[in-house]
């Protein structure tokens, strides 16, 4: 039904606001026009005052919902809140253009109405957003009236600083503060609709939800969940949603996990887990939970709308604790966790890829609200399996090679059922036997790894063939394997292992980390069996590189190894020496192997006999330190596992 206000001809600012209040529902999305579609808006205004057009200009559509049990007057805004919340703020710069005497009637209309104490805004944003947009944005911009939590507050402030500056800009120009409102009030159009708020708003929100600028899957979900509460009428639980989605967005913006894709990893990842949907079907988080919620069956009967109602809050419930572990994973946010817990989440985190693993994090960590020693092991395995399968050069052909096994054993293991999957004999593994959940994952974790990733498969992983056209210096786990390895030479210092995730423009020379080559091509001699091809092998090799500060780096970059050493051992002129032992151990190991070589320097192969030795110590020492680091022998099933394999490699011989 269409209110007899609006209706299918465009209508201009001052009739649509007069006497009118809006809000933004909360399952409307935040504020998520950028700078772009700003422009965009502004440069249309621009336009049409060059023009000098008569005519009203078509600048969007609105649709309005009048709800039940709301002043007259006031409407929710279905669609058409960006264009809406835009105009708004443009209007309230415009305010500090216009003479005093203009501003009572102005604020009335587009910004504030009421009595003093008893006011409100003419234009409520939802729950997220509302304090920010008022105190800040609709006030004097001074984010310390209401600090900016979510990335919708960097929007709005972003926007209102565009509007400022290009008011001042066509002010300055000459342009009059009168031309400007009036090309605002006579000359944008819209289309204004207002359907009653049931079926045409339930069908419209559907349309909405997927047009325009793209939702993240989670941003669909949160609507379609308040959706659910509007038709079961669940009023409380709405109003915990709203709550509640506060403090999942907020944990997300803490964890830098904002923008469309992260949330919709971040939903697949939960539901995958919740409701134990498998791996395809954890891709359209929002099209399954509506089949778990589909509204015709549920509003069947008193019995089917309460667990509906449950359901809605259990999951909601899970999004919130998933979000904290998000925040404690990826923004170090540390209140209230066991203290063991740093070490491993620093690892996992300058990982820098959890995407098969992380369904399995957040059933570890939500399943035991209280760390104990069997969950930080697990999660130590979970560490080393990404390592091992995922990061380890060329483990897997694809890098989300088993991940379907992996969100399953997540799902299972949360809702205790994963034990159910064994068979009697697969639980007696010896000496040893499966009596609970955790050990059940722990096989099947240990079981995985030794799939794809068997112990020497993965010690050859390090080894660079003769003929591969593989480079170690292009191996995106190279950083992470050389501060582990740092780690482990200085046991007694604690080694920021996630410093490895810092870019070069955001550290300091002091403390930025780069990969140094110790071979050096201008040393070369080309005349001698040292050829490019060999050259480039050896090149090439996991040996030939270390971690190095940048200040010592960028001192002679491509000098020979013998002039580098005493740099790093001493330092370079203000440089002080190097603080990393894996520098040190290097070093030193080099200035041993050149006196045993100070025979050789005259002789045409000495650069690349002493290199090549050179390689093939660094090489097997970090061989050496892979096998200990990652190794998983000491985790339930091993032994038994590894006997099954030599057995049926055995029967397959045979």
């Amino acid at each position: 039904m269409i209110s007899e206000q609006f209706g299918a001809q465009l209508l201009l600012l001052p009739y649509i606001f007069e006497n009118k209040l809006f809000t933004i529902p909360d399952y409307q999305r935040g504020y998520a026009w950028e700078k772009k579609q700003v422009e965009e808006l502004l440069k249309d205004i621009n336009h049409l005052m060059i023009d000098g057009v008569a005519h009203r200009h078509y600048t969007g559509t609105l649709v309005l919902s009048r709800p039940d049990g709301v002043d007259d007057g006031e409407f929710h805004v279905v669609d058409g809140q960006q264009r809406l919340t835009t105009l708004v703020i443009f209007m309230r710069m415009l305010r500090d253009f216009l003479p005093e005497a203009d501003l009572p009637a102005f604020d009335a209309r587009y910004l504030r109405r009421g009595k003093r104490g008893s006011d409100r805004s003419i234009l409520r944003l939802n729950s997220d957003t509302r304090l920010f947009f008022e105190r800040v944005v609709l006030g004097d911009g001074n984010p310390i009236n209401a600090p900016a939590t979510l990335d919708s507050h960097e929007r709005l402030l972003e926007s209102r600083k565009l509007i400022g500056k290009w008011l001042e800009e066509r002010i300055s120009s000459g342009v009059t503060v009168a031309e400007i409102r009036n090309t605002i009030e006579s000359e944008l159009g819209f289309l204004v609709y207002a359907p009653e708020e049931d079926a045409e708003t339930g069908i419209m929100f559907e349309v909405i939800n997927n047009r325009g600028k793209p939702l993240s899957e989670l941003e669909k979900v949160k609507n379609y969940l308040i959706y659910c509460c509007v038709k079961l009428s669940a009023t409380t639980l709405r109003s915990e949603i709203d709550i509640d989605w506060s403090g999942i967005l907020g944990d997300l913006n803490t964890a830098k996990k904002t923008s469309p894709s992260d949330e919709s990893a971040f939903l697949r990842y939960c539901v995958a887990v919740h409701f134990s949907l498998n791996k395809t079907d954890s891709q359209y988080g929002y099209d399954e939970l509506k089949k778990l919620m589909n509204l015709d069956f549920v509003m069947k009967d008193s019995e089917s709308k309460e667990a509906a109602i449950e359901r809605i809050s259990s999951f909601v419930g899970f999004l919130k604790v998933a979000a904290l572990w998000y925040a404690r994973l990826y923004g170090k946010y540390y209140n209230g966790i066991d203290s063991r817990l740093i070490p491993i989440l620093s690892q996992l985190r300058a990982q820098g890829q959890q995407a098969s693993i992380m369904p399995l994090f957040l059933a570890l960590v939500i399943k035991h609200h209280d760390s104990n020693d069997r969950v930080i092991s697990l999660l130590g395995l979970l560490e080393i399996l990404n390592f091992r399968v995922y990061m380890a050069r060329n483990m897997t052909s694809r890098n989300d090679t088993g991940q379907g096994d992996l969100y399953y054993y997540a799902s299972r293991y949360y809702h205790n059922k994963l034990l159910a999957d064994f068979s009697e004999d697969e639980k007696k593994l010896g000496k040893l036997s499966i009596e609970n959940q955790e050990d059940a994952l722990e096989y099947r974790l240990v079981q995985f790894v030794l799939w794809l990733s068997a112990d020497e498969r993965f010690k050859e992983s390090f080894v660079l063939e003769q003929e591969s056209p593989d480079d170690f210096f292009h191996w995106a786990g190279l950083r992470y394997f050389l501060m582990n390895y740092e780690a482990k030479l200085q046991p007694n210092k604690t080694i920021p292992v996630e410093k490895i995730l810092l870019s070069r423009k955001e550290g300091k020379t002091a403390d930025y980390l780069s990969i140094e080559h110790l071979w050096a091509k201008e040393n070369r001699n080309l005349e001698s069996e040292n050829n490019r091809k060999v050259d480039k092998f050896e090149k090439r090799r996991l040996g030939n590189f270390v971690l190095l500060e940048l200040r010592l780096n960028i001192q002679g970059s491509k000098d020979g190894l013998e002039s580098k050493l005493p740099r790093y051992l001493k330092g370079f002129e203000n440089e002080p020496p190097t603080d990393l032992a894996q520098v040190r151990r290097m070093a030193k190991n080099a200035e041993k192997l050149l006196s045993s070589f100070a025979e050789r320097k005259k002789t045409k192969s000495f650069f690349l006999d002493f290199y090549r030795e050179m390689n093939s110590s660094q090489e097997k020492r970090y061989i050496d330190f892979a096998e200990s680091r990652w190794s998983i022998k000491q985790f339930l099933g091993y032994r038994q596992l590894v006997k099954d394999s030599m057995a049926a490699t055995a029967v397959t011989d045979e």
